[in-house]
Order: structure tokens, then sequence, then C-alpha cells
């Protein structure tokens, strides 16, 4: 084993402690009494179910990554990647794509398990999971195939601008990273329908009060359509896409059956506080700041040529480079740059709970914030540190408090 095989371990072995160390720090809350302003949302037994169902999907999460740690130790503490490319068949391109779609094959399948337990039954156990084994291997090829594209689009296009321009190919790199970003996040809606169906929101008031809401702050609706998800799940979410000042509004069924018009009203209030507030724009700065950080560390990996000859590849080998920077590089320098953007996000946060309150759905708000907390089970206690670390919201109980002062409660 010489360096590179040395530093990409110590690199997987320092994220897995990582996030051992966080996963004992969640478990270290689990019993404390909840904040006074979110007690009423679980009783007594609800909380000891909440408490059962995260200790459950912790386990999982940590079995896991020892698994996940180990299935890429043996991948890149070895030149095993090395030995199969080249017991591929045809020229460098076609062998490069072949070991893509290997490599994802691999991992997306010994995830498969992994999503089994968490989706059927720890989900389903808890009665939030409505998927069949039908709809769920679904959804598996699907993220495969989707996953195995986007991979491909974007392996080609490294590789041909590094065969083309080398290392001064990086701003064409980093530019064409940031477009495909914001295409995706354009097409957020589009991706969904692969996997729900989409229906117009019918006329009433949820539709006029969500209408009015945006019309008064400058946005038009081009429509707002309601997503089938009460057949996968119990839980409740809700989503606005579109750039400029047309928006398209899309909600869970589950929400729009369970919660108040406004209640719903005064989420999108909040979410009206981002774009007055351009959140979003900031939010997307610091993204591609981070794609930046991205692109020069695929650059790094595909202009030295040591790192692919040590793991045995014939020279530079960009597909490599690229699987190496995904699967061992990507998680812990998105871990360390994301704790900064997370902080950020908990003030935007804060900031557009204030434009809800201000425009007279402060109570709904927080009758929204705990309903949602109850719908989606989630941890009304977490440790600070966690919070500090991974949040880019502030907890419930945060923002409750917040409200109240603004409101002068």
């Amino acid at each position: 084993m010489k360096m590179y095989h040395y530093l990409f371990i110590a690199v997987l072995t320092i994220h897995l402690l990582y996030d051992l160390i966080l996963s004992i720090l969640a478990a270290s809350q689990r019993g404390k009494p909840l904040p006074a302003e979110v007690s009423d949302i679980y009783d007594a037994d609800e909380y000891a179910r909440w408490l059962d169902y995260s200790a459950e999907k912790r386990t999982v999460g940590v079995i896991e990554r020892v698994f996940d740690f180990a299935v890429l130790c043996g991948l890149f503490g070895t030149n095993v990647l090395s030995k199969v490319h080249a017991g591929l068949p045809g020229g460098e391109i076609v062998k490069s794509l072949l070991l893509l779609l290997l490599f994802t094959a691999l991992t997306s399948i010994l995830s498969v398990p992994f999503d089994w337990i968490r989706s059927i039954r720890i989900e389903g156990k808890y009665g939030f999971n409505k998927s069949t084994a039908g709809t769920f291997l679904r959804d598996e090829i699907t993220d495969f195939l989707v996953n195995l594209v986007l991979n491909a689009l974007f392996y080609f296009c490294v590789a041909f601008v590094y065969g083309r321009f080398g290392v001064r190919g990086f701003w064409i790199v980093f530019l064409a990273l940031s477009a495909f970003v914001l295409v995706i996040s354009m097409l957020a809606t589009t991706f969904q329908r692969l996997y729900n169906k989409f229906t117009v929101l019918e006329d009433g008031e949820l539709r006029d009060g969500l209408t009015a809401l945006f019309r008064a702050s400058g946005y038009e609706l081009e429509n707002i359509y309601v997503m089938d998800a009460s057949r996968r799940t119990t839980k409740v979410n809700a989503f606005c896409s579109g750039l400029g000042r047309f928006k398209k509004i899309v909600l869970y069924d589950n929400l729009v059956n369970g919660y108040t018009p406004r209640e719903i009203t005064a989420v999108f209030a909040h979410e009206l506080g981002h774009y007055k507030r351009r959140d979003t724009l900031k939010s997307t700065a610091y993204s591609i700041l981070l794609m930046a950080a991205v692109t020069g560390l695929i650059v790094w990996f595909a202009a030295t040529p040591a790192l692919s000859v040590e793991y045995g590849f014939d020279g530079v080998s960009v597909i490599f480079g690229l699987l190496a920077m995904q699967a061992v590089i990507l998680g812990p320098v998105t871990a360390v740059l994301m704790i900064p953007r997370a902080a950020m996000a908990r003030a935007f946060e804060y900031k557009a709970d204030t434009n809800a309150a201000e425009a007279g759905y402060g109570e709904e708000l927080i009758s929204a914030l705990k309903k949602l907390s109850k719908d989606n089970f989630s941890d009304l206690n977490p440790h600070p540190v966690i919070v500090a670390l991974e949040y880019d919201h502030p907890t419930t109980a945060e923002r409750i408090r917040a409200i109240r002062r603004r409101e002068g409660a």
C-alpha cells in the first residue's frame, strides 16, 4: 500500500469516526425532557414510540456506514478497480463507462437492503410507509438509472474538457457543473413526476389564498399541484419551484387533507420570506463556491498521474479520479463546507418565519410547525452540536420561541 492508498483510507476512517460520534451524541439525548414549546406535540406514549423509531433508524444507519466503510476500503485500499478496468472490453471510453456502470450498480445493489429496512420495515412498522414491494423496487431502479445517466454525462464532460484543454479546462468544468446543478434544480418538479402523479389543485379557499398571497408579493403562480405522496408515505411536505416572477407550487396530498388553508398559506408566507430576501440566490451563490471546490478536486485528481498510476491505471485515468472524488473525498469535504452553509440557512429560516408573522400568520405558522413535526415524526430535542453542524433549519422549539418573541408573547 502506498501514499494515496493510505490517504484515502485515512479520509474514509475520519469520515466514519465523525458519523459515529454524531450518532453517539444523538443517542445521548434519549429520554431527556422536551423543551416546553414542543412538549404538547407528543404525548408520553408517542414520545416513547419516537425514541424507539429513532433508535432503530440510528442503528441501521450505523451498520450501513460501517458496511460502506468496509466496501470502500476494499475498493480504494487495493488496486481492484484498475484490474476490473483492464479486464473490460473496448477502448478507454467504453471501458470507463463500463467501470462506471459496474461501480454504480455495486453501490446501488449494496444499498438496497438498508433502503428496504428503513423504508419498508421501519417506516412501515411505525405507520409512515405505504409503498408496496413493487413500488419500492421501481423507485430503486429509477434512482439507479437516473444516477447512472447523470454520472455518465458528467464523466463525458470532464473527460472531454480535460482531454481537450487539460488543467486549463477548470473553468469550463466549473461553469458546466454550475449550469448542470441549476438545470437540475429547475427540473425538480419534472423529476418528481417520475415517481408521482400530479393533479391541479381545485378552486377554493386554499387556491385563492395562495394566489392572493403570492400576487401581493409580486409573484404569479403558474399553477398549484397536489402530489399523490400518500401512496408512499404519511409524512407531509410541499415545495415551490420556478425562476423569476413565475412559480409553481407542489403540495403533498397529506398536507392538503390534514392542514387548514390558513396553515398551508402560513407555510408559503414563510417561503415568500425567502424569495423577498433573495435567500435562494444567496444559497445558490454558496453552492457555486462549493462547486468550485469540488471542481478543483476533480481537476487535481485528473491532473495527478501518480494517483492513477499508484492504483494500477495506465497514466491519467479520469474515471478513477471521478470515482475516487465521489466515493471518498466528496462526503467529508461537503460535511465541512456545509457547516457555515447550515448556519446561514438557519438564519434565513428565522427571517422567513418573521415574514409569515408580519403577514398575520404567526399563530397559524406555529400550529403548522407543530403539525409538521408530529406528522414527520421529527426530533424535537436534537443534540446542540448536531444542530450546529448539520441542521439547515432551527429546531421547532427555537422557531416557536422566536415567533413568540416577535409577537411579544
